[in-house]
C-alpha cells in the first residue's frame, strides 16, 4: 500500500494501491509507442509543449503549491517558488532547446548531432516533489524522449497531480507515464527492453543500487546523489552577508536538500562574529516538519553523537513536542571531522560550524568528504578567488553566494554526489545518442541552398519598413537565423524586444537607433549589439535616402516570430519607461 501522510501532523491523507503489473505493461507499451512518434516531430514544435506545461503551472501555483506542503511539509512560500521555478525552466528549454540541439558542423565534411535515446525511466525523490520532475522533462521531452515516472512512495498525490497536469497541457497519450508502484518494482523497469536509459535523484546508497542494475543492462544513468556542501568563510569576506546567506543555505526546505550547506568552514579570525550572526538569524527562523518520523530521528542521533563527542550545541538539539515530525533549527559549533554531522550527510535544519586557521586548511576540510555536490566560497578578494576555485571537489563553486540550480547550467557533482548533468546544455544533450554523420561524395540531400533577397517575400514592417528573413540552414524545419530591414526615407519601427541578443549591421545609409533610452548614430559598416530584453528601435536618419540593416539573431527562437507575423516583441511606451526606470 502506497501512503500520503501528512508531516505537521502524522495523519494519513490518501492511500493507493500499487499498480498491476498488467497496468504497468500497459503503460510501457504506450511510453515506447507515443515516444516513436514524438522523436520525429521537429523540435521546433515540440517545444510548444513546454510552453504549455509553463503556463498551466503558473494557473495551478497555488493549487500544487498547497499538495506539495500537505504531503512533504515545506512551507507554502517555498512550495510556490517551487512551482515557479519549474514554470521558468520550462520556458527556458522552450527558448533554448532549438539552439542545444542544432547540429554542430565539423569541417569539413562532417556534422555531429543529437537524437533522443527513447524512453527514460526517472525515479524522484520527495524533497521537490515537483521540480526534481520538471528539470528533469522540460529537457528530455525537448529532446524527443518519453517518460515514465516513479515517483518517492510519500508523494504520491503529487505524482498524481503531474500526470493530470501533464495531459491537460496536450502532452501525447503515453508520452509521459507515472507509475504507483512499489520501490521493489524498479530494478523490473531498469532490466525491461523498453526502458533505454535511467535518471534518479536520491540518496547514495540507493544510487549505487540504481547504478548497478542499470550498468548490468548497459544503459545510461545520470545518478543525482546525496552531498555535505562546505560553506567557506575567509578572513576576508563580508561576514554579516556571509552568514545571512548562510542561514538561507543551510535551512531553506527544512534542510531537506542534497545541495543545501551543510558544513560551514570558518576562518578563525572571523568566526566569532560569523557564529553570532548566524546563531541571531537561525533562532529567529521557522521551519515546517520534515517529511517523515525516521529523518527526524536519524538527524536528532546524528546531533547527539556529535555533542557526546564534543560539539558545541548553541541552538536547537531536541525534537520538538507535540503532533508532526518537527525539529528546531540547530547550531553545532566547535565540530572537527570524526563528528557525525561533518562525517555524514545531515538531511534537516542542522547546521555544523568548524573553525580554521586559513584558507589551505579550509579547502583541505572542504574536501574532506566523501560528496562533491557544491561548494560556496567567501572572499572579497576575486583574485584569490580564481586560484582558490580549481582546489575544490565539487561539481559546482558559488562565490559569494549560495549553491542553486539553475536552468541556465549544469548541475551535478563528482565522487559519491554522482554523475551526469541537469540543466543547461549539457542536461538536455545527457539524454540523446550523440551521432557523428560524415558526409561522403554525392551527399547531395546536404547540398546548400542559394537564396536571393529580391526574390524572397519581405514583411511590411509598418511605417515604411519592410524585412526579409534569409535562410541561412534548411534541415528538417527551416530555421531562419537573419536577414535585412529596408527603410524608406524616414522610415522606423517601433521599440520592441527580443528574446535573445541581436547584431545589427548598417548596411547602406545612416541610421538613429535608440537602446534602452540612448539614441546613437550609426553610418554604413558600423554594428550594434542589443542585449536580450533590451528595448530598441532603429530609424531612418535621412528623409528622402532608403537604408538597410543587417540583423542576426542568437536564437533561432526569436526569429520564428519575426518569420510569421514580421516582429517580435513590442513594448509600449508605459512599459517602456517602466523598464529604462529600473
Amino acid at each position: 500500500m502506497i501512503l500520503s501522510v501528512d508531516p505537521a501532523t502524522g495523519t494519513e491523507l490518501a492511500r493507493f494501491s500499487p499498480q498491476s503489473p498488467v497496468d504497468v505493461e500497459a503503460a510501457l507499451d504506450a511510453a515506447v509507442t507515443a515516444q516513436a512518434r514524438w522523436r520525429i516531430v521537429d523540435v521546433t514544435e515540440r517545444v510548444g509543449l513546454l510552453r504549455e506545461l509553463a503556463r498551466i503551472l503558473r494557473d495551478g501555483k497555488e493549487k500544487y503549491a498547497r499538495l506539495i506542503t500537505a504531503e512533504m511539509g515545506k512551507p507554502l512560500a517555498e512550495a510556490e517558488a517551487e512551482i515557479e521555478k519549474c514554470a521558468v525552466t520550462c520556458e527556458h528549454y522552450a527558448g533554448q532547446a532549438p539552439a542545444y540541439l542544432a547540429e554542430r558542423p565539423v569541417p569539413p565534411d562532417s556534422v555531429v548531432t543529437y537524437d533522443p535515446l527513447g524512453v527514460v525511466l526517472a525515479v524522484m525523490p520527495w524533497n521537490y516533489p515537483f521540480w526534481q520532475f520538471f528539470r528533469f522533462a522540460a529537457p528530455a521531452l525537448a529532446a524527443g524522449n518519453g517518460i515514465v515516472l516513479k515517483h518517492a512512495g510519500n508523494v504520491p498525490q503529487c505524482a498524481l497531480a503531474i500526470a493530470d497536469l501533464v495531459r491537460a497541457a496536450g502532452t501525447p497519450d503515453g508520452l509521459v507515464r507515472v507509475l504507483l508502484v512499489e520501490t521493489d518494482a524498479v530494478a523490473g523497469l531498469i532490466a525491461d527492453d523498453r526502458i533505454a536509459a535511467v535518471t534518479f535523484t536520491g540518496s547514495t546508497r540507493v544510487g549505487a543500487e540504481i547504478a548497478a542494475q542499470a550498468g548490468a543492462a548497459l544503459k545510461k544513468q545520470v545518478l543525482e546523489l546525496g552531498g555535505s556542501d562546505p560553506f567557506v568563510v575567509l578572513a576576508d569576506a563580508d561576514v554579516p552577508a556571509a552568514a545571512a546567506t548562510a542561514v538561507t543555505a543551510r535551512f531553506v526546505n527544512g534542510g531537506q536538500s542534497c545541495v543545501n550547506a551543510k558544513r560551514f568552514i570558518v576562518e578563525e579570525a572571523v568566526a566569532d562574529e560569523f557564529v553570532r550572526e548566524f546563531v541571531a538569524a537561525a533562532a529567529a527562523l521557522r521551519v515546517g516538519p520534515l517529511a517523515r518520523e525516521n529523518l527526524r530521528d536519524a538527524l536528532h542521533d546524528q546531533v547527539v553523537r556529535s555533542v557526546d563527542a564534543g560539539a558545541s550545541l548553541l541552538l536547537g538539539g531536541k525534537p520538538v513536542d507535540g503532533p508532526g515530525w518537527f525539529y528546531p533549527p540547530t547550531v553545532l559549533d566547535h565540530v572537527t571531522p570524526g563528528m557525525a554531522v561533518f562525517d555524514e550527510e545531515t538531511f534537516g535544519p542542522v547546521a555544523a560550524i568548524t573553525r580554521v586557521a586559513d584558507a589551505d586548511e579550509a579547502i583541505a576540510l572542504a574536501n574532506r568528504t566523501e560528496f562533491g555536490l557544491g561548494a560556496a566560497l567567501w572572499t572579497r578578494d576575486l583574485e584569490r578567488a580564481a586560484a582558490l576555485v580549481p582546489r575544490f571537489d565539487a561539481g559546482a563553486v558559488f562565490v559569494n553566494g549560495m549553491v542553486a540550480s539553475d536552468p541556465r547550467l549544469p548541475f551535478g557533482g563528482v565522487k559519491k554526489s554522482g554523475y551526469g548533468r541537469e540543466l543547461g546544455a549539457e542536461g538536455i544533450r545527457e539524454f540523446t545518442n550523440v551521432k557523428t554523420v560524415w558526409r561522403g561524395p554525392g551527399a547531395t540531400s546536404f547540398a546548400p541552398s542559394v537564396l536571393r533577397p529580391a526574390e524572397l517575400p519581405a514583411h511590411n514592417r509598418g511605417g515604411g519598413a519592410s524585412t526579409v528573413p534569409l535562410v541561412t540552414r534548411a534541415v528538417g524545419a527551416r530555421v531562419f537565423l537573419n536577414g535585412t530591414t529596408h527603410f524608406d526615407g524616414g522610415a522606423g519601427i517601433p521599440l520592441h524586444t527580443h528574446n535573445c541578443p541581436e547584431s545589427v549591421v548598417i548596411l547602406d545609409g545612416t541610421a538613429i537607433v535608440e537602446i534602452d533610452g540612448t539614441e546613437h548614430r550609426l553610418e554604413r559598416g558600423d554594428t550594434t549589439y542589443v542585449d536580450a530584453g533590451t528595448p530598441h528601435r532603429f530609424r531612418n536618419a535621412s528623409a528622402t535616402e532608403p537604408m538597410r540593416i543587417l540583423w542576426t539573431y542568437a536564437s533561432v527562437d526569436a526569429t520564428r516570430t519575426i518569420v510569421e507575423t514580421g516582429v517580435t516583441t513590442r513594448v509600449d511606451a508605459e512599459h517602456a519607461n517602466e523598464k529604462l526606470s529600473k
